[in-house]
């Protein structure tokens, strides 16, 4: 009777051995992406073919690739790299080039970061924006005449150019808001005085009343198409 119980006990203790030893698989946390750059922030084309686009990823530890896609919202063109591990933990880098005849605006941004062994939560995206836009620059800007009789009127003008979509040219831009200022002679501070919309081929002019001697610029602040731009200054005399 004591051989049967204590085999009976033994067996009930090894089953519950080989109960407790059965651990259920531990569930991995999903990689992380938590942090994204992309060098130039704002990339302004240019009639340089080419510029060299640099995307940073900061990721969680454990992952295994990372890969970003950037592509136009309108338009062609688009970079797709495989980023490499760098030397800092978390952080991945890559290169490639945008050219001057993909579109301008605004970019969206793609980035995907996996780790092969966290199961069912293997990978994870992250999207954002960038901004491409074209360069832009002011032409012939002057401000005349002078000498000028105080009171009497002067005129300022010039035309706004940009680079043109194939991005081999630059062009007139036409329906863009362009400030004028005006520095009085022996001051430091720029001061707008109006505004004027580009006609035809960029034109743009605007009259003013003379008051005092000084110069006279041009702003252009930029769309999400188009960077912006300054004029040199041109100075007046007024008698």
């Amino acid at each position: 009777m004591r051989r049967l119980l204590a085999a009976a006990l033994s067996t009930a203790a090894v089953a519950a051995a080989g109960t407790v030893a059965v651990a259920a698989p531990a569930h991995a946390a999903a990689p992380a992406i938590t942090g994204v750059k992309i060098t130039p922030a704002v990339a302004v084309q240019s009639k340089v073919n080419k510029q060299k686009v640099t995307v940073e990823v900061r990721t969680s530890a454990g992952v295994d690739s990372v890969t970003a896609e950037l592509q136009p919202r309108v338009g062609s063109g688009g970079i797709f790299v495989n980023l490499a591990k760098t030397s800092t933990p978390g952080l991945w880098r890559a290169s490639d080039y945008l050219y001057n005849y993909d579109a301008a605006g605004a970019w969206t941004v793609d980035v995907e970061a996996a780790d092969y062994e966290a199961g069912d939560n293997w990978e994870t995206r992250r999207t954002g924006t960038w901004q491409v836009r074209k360069n832009t620059y002011f032409s012939g800007f002057q401000a005349s005449p002078s000498p000028v009789r105080k009171g009497k009127a002067i005129t300022v003008s010039g035309w706004l150019k940009g680079l043109d979509g194939y991005g081999y040219a630059y062009a007139g831009v036409r329906n863009q808001k362009i400030a004028i200022y005006f520095k009085k002679k022996g001051t430091a501070k720029w001061v707008p005085y109006g505004t004027v919309t580009t006609a035809s081929g960029g034109k743009f002019s605007k009259r003013f009343q003379a008051k005092a001697s000084g110069y006279w610029q041009a702003g252009f602040a930029g769309t999400g198409y188009w960077n912006k731009s300054w004029s040199g200054g041109d100075g007046v005399v007024v008698r």
